[in-house]
Formats: C-alpha cells, sequence, structure tokens
C-alpha cells in the first residue's frame, strides 16, 4: 500500500513536472506567437492601407470601372520566353482591357499568324485566332490575362477579403528604405490561394516599388519573380507604373526575363461585360 502510494506521489510530482516545463511554456510561447502575428497583420495593413492612399486613394480607385492600355512587351531572355510560354510570338505589342476587381479581361494583339483575342470571363478563359477558336493558346490566355489583369491592380488587391497582409521588416535598395509586406490568401481571396507575394513599399512615397510573386500554377514547378514597378504616372487621379521589369529568382538562377512598357492607358472606357466574353470578338470602339 505505501509502495502504491509513493509510486503515484512520484507520477504526480513528475506530471507537475511536465506541465511546468513543457505545457505551460508552449501555451506561453503559441500565444506570444499568435500576438506578435496580429500585430504583424495589423501593421501590414496599415502598410497596405498606406499605399493605396499613395497610389491615388480608394474613392478615386472604386470610380474606375475599367481600364485599357498599349502593353509592348520586351522579353531579354530566350530561355525564359521558351520556359515562361506567355505570347504566339517572342516580341509582341498588345492592347488590353480590364474589368477592374472583376477578373474580366481581353488582350488583343497581332502575329505572323493574323489577329489574336485572348480573354478571362467568369473564370473561363477563351482564346480567337482570326475570329476562330484557338484552342493551343487558352492555356496561355487562362494563365496571362488574370496574371496582368491582378499586377495592375496593385495594392488596392491586397486589402480583398481573403488576403492576409503580414509586416516582415525594412529593407534597405540602394540608399532608401522599404517597407517589406508578405501577403498570403485563404479560399476566399480572389487569387490563387496557393500564391503569395513579398512587396516592398518605399517609405519616401509610399507606392508599391519591389515584388516577389512565386506562382504555383504552372505545375509541376514553380516560379518566383521578382517585379520592379518604375516610371510611375498619374492617370486620372491614379499613380500607374509606366514600366516593369522582371527577374526570375527561382527555381533557377536570378536572371533578367522581360520588361513590360505600357503607354495610352485609359480609365472608364465604357465597355461592359460582353465585351470580354468569346461570343462578342469584334472590336470595340473604346479600346482603339
Amino acid at each position: 500500500m505505501l509502495k502504491r502510494m509513493f509510486l503515484m506521489t512520484v507520477f504526480l510530482i513528475a506530471a507537475l513536472l511536465l506541465v511546468n516545463q513543457v505545457v505551460i511554456p508552449h501555451v506561453r510561447r503559441s500565444r506570444g506567437h499568435n500576438e506578435l502575428r496580429h500585430l504583424c497583420l495589423q501593421k501590414g495593413r496599415a502598410i497596405v492601407a498606406k499605399a493605396i492612399a499613395a497610389h491615388g486613394g480608394i474613392e478615386a480607385w472604386r470610380n474606375k470601372i475599367d481600364i485599357s492600355f498599349r502593353m509592348n512587351d520586351k522579353w531579354n531572355s530566350p530561355m525564359g520566353a521558351a520556359l515562361l510560354d506567355m505570347w504566339p510570338e517572342r516580341k509582341v505589342e498588345t492592347r488590353q482591357h480590364y474589368l477592374l476587381r472583376q477578373n474580366a479581361g481581353r488582350i488583343e494583339m497581332e502575329t505572323a499568324a493574323g489577329h489574336h483575342i485572348w480573354g478571362y470571363s467568369n473564370f473561363h478563359p477563351w482564346a480567337l485566332l482570326n475570329g476562330q477558336v484557338d484552342s493551343e493558346n487558352v492555356k496561355s490566355a487562362h494563365f496571362t490575362v488574370p496574371m496582368i489583369n491582378y499586377l495592375l491592380e496593385l495594392p488596392y488587391r491586397f486589402l480583398d477579403n481573403g488576403a492576409f497582409p503580414e509586416f516582415v521588416n525594412e529593407v534597405k535598395h540602394g540608399d532608401r528604405l522599404y517597407d517589406r509586406v508578405r501577403v498570403t490568401f485563404g479560399l476566399n481571396a480572389g487569387n490563387y490561394p496557393a500564391n503569395e507575394y513579398v512587396a516592398d513599399f518605399d517609405q519616401q512615397t509610399g507606392r508599391l516599388a519591389f515584388l516577389e510573386h512565386t506562382v504555383r500554377e504552372k505545375l509541376p514547378s514553380y516560379f518566383t519573380f521578382r517585379a520592379d514597378f518604375n516610371e510611375y504616372q498619374q492617370i486620372d487621379g491614379i499613380w500607374l507604373p509606366s514600366q516593369i521589369n522582371f527577374h526570375l529568382i527561382e527555381p533557377l538562377v536570378d536572371c533578367a526575363l522581360h520588361s513590360w512598357q505600357i503607354s495610352g492607358a485609359r480609365f472608364n472606357t465604357g465597355v461592359n461585360e460582353d465585351f470580354f466574353a468569346r461570343n462578342n470578338p469584334r472590336l470595340s470602339h473604346a479600346g482603339s
């Protein structure tokens, strides 16, 4: 009997020591980690909100229904162009139209094969070549149209429902300081949930300057790009970059890929949802 009581006492003391040394510190660490992440999320949202104000403000943005612009995409990496396969030809000039906040877009371009129209509406891609269904380029349209749409709507989309902007730290590029924010996505976000962004916001201007974007749609591998946003211009109250330079960071060595030259941007051109549907392939006067 005494032996049993002694063993029970030893077991109780050991259990109390375990709780004190392992369980309680773990709970404290978890609570501290959660509190720190909450603070980082709060600061991340504040930095994004500041950036939105620096880009023109949320009210000015809400008044924009659609955007149209010309884009000249210059590739300086033949290997990257072949690997990523964005366009029917290496050098291409496009006219692009997007219905903002609705993931609807349309890209038109001339190539040696003829007139291409790529579209994306209601989460469905489509492609036409000379007015006929172009099944060879539907995959490219599926990746390219919503991707360009999303990048041109930043930083506004970083406060979408399901987006989690989290402050990381301050970083330095050259002699300027930037606030680094990591953005991940939940299931309700207007982006592929497995994708993530690391955005650097210029502390002097408040605007988005550098963006690392990890893309996982193009399986079996993944790609991490760095986009440098340059030469901002104010268009109808909204600051837009007129040049975006892209580098491939992973899985290969860091190399310059291509550069978007953006010009002729216009908001509220008068297009409607039908313009982005496959059953309306004709050109619109609004984008001419």
